[in-house]
């Protein structure tokens, strides 16, 4: 079992990740919190 598992669900969008390497686990994160706030600006 993986060390790290995240899930993100907005309406009928799911994203799971797995992984035991924490830096992809922060490459990753920190590519989903830039997508954010792209979309956040986006919206205003």
């Amino acid at each position: 079992m993986a060390d790290y598992i995240f899930k993100i669900k907005k309406g009928e969008i799911e994203v799971e990740i797995s992984s035991d390497d924490p830096k992809f686990i922060e490459d990753e994160l920190a590519k989903w919190r830039q997508d954010i706030l792209r979309m956040q600006q986006g919206e205003n």
